[in-house]
């Protein structure tokens, strides 16, 4: 027990120090827009509940503003608080670890532990007595070693860091920790048959459900996972009942979940209505595009989580068109195909005893926890059509099946060596991830940094270079960022960028420079397509006065 407390501790803190290189890092794109709102600056208008239903994620609002009342804008302070959150998520993904395995039926050891004498059960015929009974001696051991390498891999894995070391992402980091505190809360209920304690932890899941949303849509998911995990990973003494019946019986008890989630999704899309960031309003993509993007975008995320290479922070990702093209497709048989093998694998195995059906059932699981944590982002159109930080909880349901098939993997083909060599392969893939989430840090510290990083990646996306130009004004390097600004020009239209905003922003890099001629031709260029731009004409104002 305390060479595993020592082994849990030392994954908390790896997870802390990869995170340090951009623990004083920026206030980055959206940051700036937290940083301009008024309620961020006045925390005091949070002890008004009515102030709650104001503003979209209300909790990330609170803890920003409590953040702002700290330390005001010194970015260390709200850059500790989004790992503190994650360092909370990784202990919650932890414990999730623990109860999932054990449900599984993941054997604790490098051996599967024999099952106590079967006591006769009436109705269960065929041996069903005897597998409830080793289910439930199965059930009473935890896998403790492999949910250790599970919470480490998740912790360490670099495609976490959008949503940690980006401060504007709290809310999913965050909607993160109360969906796994719901769903263990959950689980606890479905492992006790004390109908007051039963009572008090469905309360206490539909609190933590309901903060969860406060802090981001996202865990609108969580109640259909509660189920999922019914479905395919039962209880002990419901291992011989049908799926479909696992779940009705836990319907009336899902009702105010499914409720809080299908309201809260409701108002947040009425919200974003005409936004031109999200809804089913927008005007460059429609919603059967969207989806047909996602088809595109999934085997891209499952790639992402298996081997984390060539993160960026703005993906050029176009929209698709058709739901014919190869891509769509391609994507759309990659995602059935695995949804049919899990359901295969639920089948066959959803009853059986031992680490190859474990592994089988978390297999299934993992995928499918990983589909519907993602469901939210897939289903309502979003300006951006592939973010990595979506990924952060999703990666959770891929680290679990894929520990659940190392565990077979190495028990079944070196029994006599199995925790040997587990346990180099998770200290060493754990060490690797964490070298790798330290260096994407340290992209994240600096603007300058972050959008170099992103236009050499994705080199013909307009935003990135307005973005990097930007970052390269306020460095003071004015001829870099005339270049870059004329880049994203010339690379044409993208919904996502103002014009108006480029051609100023070029106009005041150029006057720095000395360059009035030059500014005066694009700022009165513009014009003639937009005589009653203010800005803009404020700008050639001041450049008329500067030169006499």
């Amino acid at each position: 027990n305390h060479l595993l407390w020592a082994a849990l501790a030392a994954v908390l803190v790896a997870t802390f120090a990869a995170y340090l290189p951009s623990i004083d890092g920026e206030f980055q794109y959206d940051d700036q827009e937290i940083a301009k709102t008024v309620w961020v600056r006045d925390a005091k208008q949070f002890l008004n509940p009515g102030f709650w239903l104001t503003i979209p994620r209300p909790l990330t609002g609170f803890l920003f503003a409590l953040d702002h009342e700290i330390d005001a804008f010194r970015p260390r302070t709200w850059h500790a608080t989004n790992v503190l959150i994650h360092v909370v998520v990784v202990l919650l993904a932890w414990r999730f670890a623990r109860r999932i395995f054990a449900r599984a039926g993941l054997a604790p050891g490098g051996a599967e532990p024999a099952a106590p004498p079967p006591e006769p059960q009436r109705g269960k015929g065929k041996g069903g007595g005897r597998r409830a009974a080793a289910a439930a001696a199965l059930a009473r051991a935890v896998p403790e070693w492999p949910a250790v390498a599970a919470a480490a891999i998740f912790g360490l894995h670099p495609l976490s860091t959008e949503a940690v070391s980006y401060i504007s992402q709290r809310s999913e980091s965050l909607a993160s920790a109360f969906v796994l505190g719901a769903l263990l809360l959950l689980l606890a209920r479905d492992a006790t048959g004390d109908a007051r304690r039963r009572g008090w932890l469905l309360v206490g899941a539909l609190a933590l459900h309901f903060l969860g949303l406060t802090a981001k849509p996202v865990a609108a998911p969580m109640p259909a996972l509660w189920l999922l995990a019914a479905a395919v990973l039962p209880v002990p003494a419901e291992r011989e009942l049908p799926w479909w019946q696992r779940i009705t019986r836990r319907l009336p008890a899902a009702v105010p979940f499914l409720a809080l989630s299908f309201g809260t999704a409701l108002r947040n899309v009425q919200e974003v209505s005409g936004s031109g960031h999200a809804g089913f309003d927008l005007t460059f993509v429609t919603p059967a595009q969207y989806v047909a993007t996602q088809m595109r975008a999934l085997p891209i995320y499952t790639r992402l989580v298996l081997l984390p290479l060539g993160l960026n922070a703005d993906w050029q990702f176009p929209f698709s068109r058709s739901v014919l093209e190869a891509g769509v497709v391609g994507g759309f048989v990659f995602v059935a195909a695995l949804v049919a093998a899990a359901l295969w694998l639920v089948r066959i195995y959803g009853r059986e005893e031992g680490d190859g059906p474990a592994a089988a059932r978390l297999a299934a699981f993992g995928w499918l926890f990983f589909l519907g944590m993602l469901s939210p982002t897939t289903l309502v159109p979003l300006r951006d059509p592939l973010v990595e930080h979506r990924l952060y909880l999703p990666t959770l349901g891929i680290v679990l099946a894929v520990t659940g098939a190392a565990v077979f993997a190495l028990r079944r083909l070196a029994p006599a060596r199995a925790r040997l060599l587990a346990a180099t392969l998770a200290v060493a893939l754990a060490a690797g991830l964490g070298v790798a989430t330290a260096k994407r840090n340290e992209v994240w510290k600096s603007a300058l940094a972050l959008w170099k990083d992103a236009s050499e990646k994705s080199p013909d996306k307009p935003r990135i270079w307005v973005n990097y130009g930007t970052a390269l004004h306020f460095a003071g390097k004015f001829d870099q960022a005339v270049i870059a600004y004329d880049r994203a020009l010339t690379l044409g239209y993208d919904p996502t960028v103002p014009v108006e905003l480029v051609v100023r922003n070029t106009a005041l890099a150029l006057v720095r420079l000395r360059r009035y001629d030059d500014a005066r031709v694009r700022l009165v260029r513009y014009l003639q397509q937009a005589p009653r731009d203010g800005q803009t004409l404020v700008i050639l104002a001041l450049v008329e006065v500067d030169t006499g």
